[in-house]
This record gives C-alpha cells, structure tokens and sequence, in this order.
C-alpha cells in the first residue's frame, strides 16, 4: 500500500531515546492549543462520510481537518464528534489527521484511507453468541472500551488463506493486541504473533476470531484497525550464514536482519581516491533496533586465500550538540572513507537486539546533498517537569513562534544551512533561519499579522517533524513513544501575543573572539501585558547554560549580551533565537459569549414584543379579545422560557470565559552572529 506522505517511527525510552529536561512547550503552556489524544475510527474509504470522533483539548470553533496535505471541511453537532466526507479521489495510505480550529492546529494521529469495506465493532460483541460476521479482504476496526474481549466469525472454505495484520505503533494507539482463532468446536487453531495472524483452512467452516488487548487495557487510547487478507502468509525469512554479496558505492540493499544474531556479509570494492559514506538505517526508520557494523580491509592471496584486517567497529551516531529538547539518540552506525589505495572491505553486519526487522545499507558518494531535517517543537527552558507531552506548533496573533530543526548526521564539514519555508497559513511571515558549518541544531521562526485569520497549512521545505505520541506524567517510569511524519504543520491561534521581540538590526552581527556583543532589542506588548521578560538563547550552548536577556516591566526596548569569550564559541556563523515564559490573563469561549449574549438580547426583545401585544389584547374590545389573550399568552411563555434559556447560556459561559493567568511563550526573531577570525600579532 503507498504511504503518501506519511512515515511512521516509534522510539522507545526503553530504547534509550529519552526526553532532555522538559516537555514540548507548546503544550505545557497553558495557553489554548488544540491537541489530539485519539481519534475513532481508525480509517475510512475514499467518497465516504464519516462520523469522526476527535478526543483531546481545545477543539473549538472547528474549521477543517487536514489529512496530511488536504484539508476537509467538517460539521459538528456535538462535542468531540464532527461529520467528515473523504474527497473521493484520495489514495489508499497511512495519513497524519490534524484538527484545525480557533486555536490553530493539533498534533497529529495516523488515519488510513483504503478501499476495503470496514466492520464496525460497537463493543457489544464481548461474548461468543454475540460475535460479529466478518469476511476475507476486509478491515475490523473498533475500541475496547472494558477489558472484555472482541468476538467475531468468518466463513472459510478448504484451502483458503486468512492473515489478520495488525500494528498498534503503526496506527499511533497504545494497543497491543491478542489474536486467537478457533474452530467451531472451540479449539484453538492459530494465534496473532508480532502483529500476525495466519491460517489456511483444513476444511469449510464457521471459523472464531477473539481480540483482546495484551494487558486487557481500556479506554479511548486503545483502538484497533485490523486488516484481514485473503493473501497467503508471507513467507519467513530465510538465513544465509557465510553467503557474501557483492555491494557497490552509490548502492542501497533493502533487507531484514536474520534471526538469532547471524549475520549479512557484503564485499564492498572502491578505486583510489574514491569518497564515500556507509550508513546503516533502521533505527532511524522507526525500528526498536541496534545495528553492529563491522568494517574489515579484506586482501587476497595468489592462491585466493582471505585475510581480514580489522578497520572499524562502529557504534551509534555521534549526539547532537548542543543537544536539542528532545534527544533523539541513533543507534544507526555510519562511516566515512576516503580511499589512499585500491581495495576492498568485508562489511558485516547484525541486530544486538536480535531482531529481524528491515534495515536499509546505504554506501553513498561523498558529496553535497539536502540536509534531513526534521522540526521539532520548542521546549521551555527550565521546565518543572519530567514529563512527555503532545504538542502542536501555532503562532498567536501579532506574535512570533519557532520550529526547532535537527539536522542529523552531520559532521565538522557539514556545509551551513539556511532554513526556510514556503506554503505559509494566511498571515504568516517566515522569519528565516540558520544552522551554521558543522552544527546540527538552529531554529525558524514565524510571525503572525495582528488580524491573521484561524488557520493551518503543512510546510514544504522541512521534509519531516517528530512528535509525542502519547503524553506520560514521569518519563523515567513509563516508556515515551516517538513519532515521526512528514512535512510540520503549522496553525495561526485567534489569541492575541503578550509580547514579541525583535533585534533592531536584522543583518548578520559580527564580533571578536575575544569581545562582548551588545544586541539591541524592540518589544511589542499586547495592552494588557507589563510584566518582565527573562529570555534564553536557544541554539548556541546547552540551554540549561545558555545567556539571558532580562527586559524589565513594561519596557519597549532591551539588550541582550552575548560574551563570545565565555561561551568559547570559535570563528564562525552561528544561528540563535531568545524565548521564554509570558504570563497574560485569557478569556476562554469569548466567541460563544458574544454570540449568546446577542441571542439573550433578541429573546429579550422578543419578551418585550410579547408582553405589549398581550397588553394590547387585554384591552381589545372586540368579541375576538378572549382568542387574542389566549394567543398572546402562549407567545409571552415562549419568550419567556427561550429568554430564561438564553440568559441561563451567557450567565454559563461567562463563568466559563472569566479571565485567567495562562502561559503564553515568547520568541524572538532568529539572530545570525558572526565570530571573526582572532587578529594575527
């Protein structure tokens, strides 16, 4: 099946892919950003309309959901549940989901769009008299909403096939299924291993398909989409100890790594003068792997006999420094040569994990090429918590807002980045941004005009970002779970920016190495917004170290000193941004507010109408008075209830909008320094 867009990559903490020191600051900030928990169901076909169920936080004023690229209007009659009609030209593929509303754009969670026809599983199917008919070239998709399990029957002919795939990481829930499948007499005749199940039928018959959760956990995170094909099982992967193939430079094998720890073997041949790169990918892929590279010079003797020398032993990729919010460690192994001679290397190469999932070996030319970048979103420094949260990037009104950008596998010739990007919501201005020669970490920033209209686009010109996928209170006692997909999406918030901060001067700064930079700074303040700022420099040392520019209360202007010589930042270009905490009080639902209370003011109107035409029908004096009493009494007791209604709403949702503290996050625009060479004496 294509993929579109989409790529899936969990990382496990388990795995050692940990959380630096905080969680995403979008959503630690309590300002309102929507964000997506789960979404039911998992899938629908192209041209069908579906009831879509979004659970999470600030999912106001609906406007859309964007299926990766493709926004589809949607229409809510109640909370959480929105009306949503797939364009009937989309393509069967893996799609990031986001929610697009008042408050910009949510995270995003993983929907398919397929061709084959879903069975809705209600729940109500816990027990083997209730199971659900289901067929072959079908998809099962449901929630367990208690511990009981999902019962269904499927009729099978002699000689058929039946795989049952499915992966919870994949479809980004917590799920970690059971499968059994049993025979009408109750025996069990196959099992759901790794995601797989699969049976060929020894005679016709109604056949009994039992799903439960591994930890018969329960809840809205614990959905499931089940793809049941008539394809025969794949057939297992075959181990060649001692075999050797032939790899070339500028190649790429796609392969899977052989079970019990045995090993691949590639003889790789290369000319004097040759550059090249090998890299291993697979843990960077999304895998719960640990490549083992090892590098041997590999020389024959005129009889054709091997002897192996012993070149390099490589281990994961080098951190990334400083590091960014999230440290998104690789396990997968990468080695560069430049060839003094003709020759040849033995590669060799295995899981420590013992696992035989896929692994990508690439040998590729030295030379120049895109940077991978992926977006991250930023993280407040000094954060309280040691937790992993969902996250969504929008800018609020009038105010700036930064990506995060790690360019991985980079080294001290790594060529400067400039970081841009285009297919902006309306509104939005890119501010630009900078990874320097060798570094792998910068930031881009976007500002949001004072009227920008609620709305959200995905990016081009940074091919990936990565994201939670499932918030977790303390994340050194549960796993945290990575997610990796396409292009960042990016939404404008209808809420006002307390602040934004810009340099006065916009080109690149350039000091000694031994010298003090004064930068001057201008400050933007919402009205109601006076406190101090104490803002960090993100991007040039560790963040827990970084300098800061402390603005006082409600100044219009600041400085921020940069001491080259303390931070011992050598000659060169380097790319920063200042950010830190705002508080500023929020009213919640105010649209609502003023919509109830001009519907209170029509209804009291109204009541105003009513009771005048009943006084008017109590002083006719024609014989129709008694009829014109009676129909202007029923009119005043309608007004009067609807009047009580609209008044009971706006009394509601005042309480609901009273102003409270809330977090916002302050950025400046992107700042480029230039480090000159020292002064030869």
């Amino acid at each position: 099946m294509p993929r579109s867009n989409f790529q899936f990559s969990v990382l496990s903490l388990q795995f050692s892919v940990l959380l630096a020191f905080s969680a995403p600051a979008f959503s630690q900030a309590t300002f309102p950003s929507p964000t997506l928990t789960s979404i039911s169901p998992l899938g629908g076909k192209p041209g069908a309309t579906i009831e879509l169920t979004l659970r999470g936080t600030d999912l106001e004023g609906p406007q859309s959901v964007l299926l990766n690229e493709r926004a589809i209007p949607v229409k809510s009659n109640k909370p959480n549940l929105f009306s949503v009609t797939l364009p009937a030209d989309l393509k069967p593929a893996l799609y990031d989901c986001r929610f697009v509303g008042r408050y910009g754009v949510s995270n995003p969670r993983v929907f398919e769009v397929s061709t084959l026809d879903a069975i809705e599983s209600t729940g109500a199917n816990t027990k083997p008299d209730k199971a659900l008919k289901v067929g072959l070239n079908a998809v099962i998709q449901g929630c367990f909403k208690s511990s009981s399990p999902h019962w269904f029957t499927i009729d099978l002919k002699q000689g058929q096939h039946l795989t049952a795939t499915f992966d919870g990481r994949r479809f980004d829930t917590r799920t970690e299924l059971l499968g059994v499948l049993s025979a009408p007499t109750g025996r069990e005749l196959a099992h759901m291993r790794g995601g797989v199940l699969t049976f060929t039928a020894p005679a016709d018959a109604s056949y009994r398909l039992r799903f439960n959760e591994l930890m018969y956990r329960a809840g809205d995170d614990y959905g499931y989409r089940i793809t049941l094909s008539s394809s025969a099982p794949p057939a297992p992967v075959s181990a060649k100890p001692g075999a050797v193939r032939p790899i070339q430079i500028g190649q790429t094998i796609k392969d899977a790594f052989l079970p019990h720890g045995l090993t691949h073997t590639f003889d790789l041949a290369y000319k004097t003068g040759e550059k090249f790169i090998i890299e291993v990918h697979s843990h960077q892929l999304g895998h719960a792997t640990d490549p083992n590279l090892v590098i041997e010079s590999l020389t024959k003797d005129a009889a054709g006999k091997e002897t192996l020398k012993p070149q390099a032993e490589v281990a994961d990729a080098p951190a990334i420094t400083p590091a960014p919010s999230i440290n998104l460690l690789s396990r997968d192994p990468s080695y560069a040569y430049e060839a003094k001679a003709d020759g040849t290397f033995r590669l060799t190469l295995s899981d420590n994990f013992n696992s035989t999932l896929p692994f990508e070996l690439r040998i590729l030319k030295e030379e120049s090429k895109p940077a991978p970048l992926i977006a991250l979103n930023a993280i407040l420094p000094g954060a309280k918590t040691k937790g992993g949260e969902l996250g969504s990037a929008n800018v609020p009104r009038g105010g700036i807002a930064a990506l995060e950008i790690i360019a991985p596998n980079r080294n001290a010739l790594s060529e400067a980045i400039e970081l841009k990007a285009d297919k902006l919501p309306a509104g939005v201005t890119c501010l630009g941004g900078f990874i320097g020669k060798g570094q792998s970490l910068g930031y881009i920033a976007f500002q949001a005009s004072a009227d920008a209209p609620a709305g959200a686009s995905i990016l081009s010109g940074i091919p990936q970002s990565r994201f939670t996928s499932f918030g977790v209170a303390d994340a050194t006692k549960d796993n945290l779970l990575y997610r990796t997909t396409g292009a960042p999406a990016l939404g404008v918030s209808t809420q006002p920016a307390p602040a934004s901060v810009q340099t006065e001067k916009t080109d690149i700064l350039e000091v000694a190495p031994d010298a003090k930079l004064e930068i001057a700074l201008k400050v933007t303040r919402h009205a109601d917004f006076t406190e101090s700022l104490k803002l960090k420099a993100l991007g040039l040392i560790d963040a827990a170290k970084a300098p800061e520019a402390d603005i006082p209360a409600k100044a219009a202007a600041g400085k921020f000193t940069l001491d080259v010589k303390a931070l011992k930042l050598s000659p060169g270009d380097y790319g920063f941004i200042l950010q830190g905490p705002a508080k500023m009080k929020f009213r919640r639902g105010v649209e609502e507010l003023n919509v109830a209370e001009a519907d209170a003011k029509k209804a009291a109107d109204a009541q105003t109408v009513a009771k005048k035409q009943l006084d008017t029908a109590n002083a006719d004096a024609t014989p129709q008075k008694a009829e014109l009493v009676k129909v202007a009494t029923a009119a005043l007791k309608t007004s009067d209830t609807t009047k009580a209604a609209a008044d009971k709403l706006v009394k509601d949702l005042a309480a609901k909008a009273a102003a409270k503290d809330a977090t916002f996050i302050v950025y400046s625009n992107p700042i480029r320094i230039r480090v000159k060479e020292p002064v030869k004496k």
